[in-house]
């Protein structure tokens, strides 16, 4: 699978400037493409004429295909999702209320913002910024989100997965902060996790995501992608209704069942799942399956999916 262009999706205040940077570096200006918005003097030419004079996104996006190695910009995936496989997305992702917070210093030095800090808070249009510029896609599906709080780690899984030479550069910060992580009150984290659930929820996420995509590469073993689907409430505790794959095979991938930590059954995710396919995932979108549980399976009984390859326990339920 060709891994080029990569569509970094940059959410505000998570050090996505200095990957851009650095991304721009590697590859050089004249295959880096921004989209930054139509009054922006970084987006990039093609852009600006396709998709915001002539409104016209699949000869922006042609334009981006034939001639860059990156695209980048303040943009959520859904905008250019069509154009690009997963394994090609990128991004970064932050400890939400430092993120806010960040984004709340930025916004009033840099945009005239003056509102407080808690008025901030409140506004809809700044709340979980990070889960709405991935949202349409499942997120294991997304080839690397790194981790604002490990980014020299990040940079280097990064260069490791795809094969680059990236360096880590430290730009964009507010010079004015003192050092460390901002610090706040009970009202304003209170407030923060009101308003930014989703985000949080994806960050710690993330965070665990991010020690199996590095512990699977440092073992040299496949990086396997899976996720669960949605269960109708009356199916759950009866079955499983799940995706996976892996982005370096076209096999499908497979799996043994455990049922209380014994193998009693095996499976191979190799169903049609519309969703995959529509984003170009893998394998044409031939990466689900549901496994119905057998009438011997007993109410309480744990019930694991193991993963051949890895032994990467992939879902776990329990037999209601």
């Amino acid at each position: 699978m060709n891994n080029f262009p990569l569509f970094f999706i940059h959410i505000p205040k998570t050090a996505g400037s200095s990957f851009r940077v650095a991304a721009e570096q590697y590859f050089g200006s004249d295959v880096t493409y921004f989209d930054y918005g139509k009054g922006s003097k970084e987006t990039h030419p093609d852009i600006v004429k396709y998709e915001y004079e002539l409104k016209d996104r699949y000869l922006a996006a042609k334009c981006i295909k034939s001639s860059a190695k990156l695209l980048s910009g303040h943009v959520i995936y859904p905008k250019y999702a069509p154009f690009f496989q997963p394994k090609s997305v990128v991004t970064f992702v932050r400890d939400p209320a430092q993120q806010v917070r960040s984004h709340f210093e930025h916004f009033s030095r840099l945009h005239g913002y003056k509102g407080s800090f808690k008025d901030f808070i409140k506004e809809n249009r700044f709340a979980n910024m990070q889960s709405k510029a991935l949202n349409g896609v499942w997120a294991d599906a997304i080839g690397f989100i790194g981790i604002t709080e490990r980014y020299n780690e990040s940079i280097a899984l990064f260069n490791q997965y795809y094969g680059t030479d990236i360096k880590v550069l430290d730009i964009n910060k507010n010079t004015a902060k003192p050092s460390g992580a901002y610090t706040f009150s009970e009202d304003e984290i209170t407030l923060i996790r009101e308003m930014n659930s989703q985000d949080f929820a994806f960050y710690d996420y993330a965070l665990k995501r991010f020690d199996v995509h590095k512990n699977l590469l440092n073992k040299g073993l496949p990086l396997v992608r899976f996720g669960e689907m949605n269960l109708a409430p009356k199916d759950k505790g009866k079955q499983l209704n799940m995706w996976g794959c892996c982005y370096e095979q076209e096999e499908a991938l497979e799996a043994d069942i455990l049922l209380d930590d014994e193998v009693v059954d095996q499976l191979k995710l190799s169903d049609y799942r519309a969703q995959g396919a529509e984003r170009n995932m893998h394998r044409s979108g031939f990466v689900g399956k549901v496994y119905r549980y057998p009438a011997t399976f007993e109410k309480g009984q744990i019930v694991k999916v193991r993963e051949k390859q890895t032994q990467l326990i992939m879902f776990k339920d329990v037999v209601s």
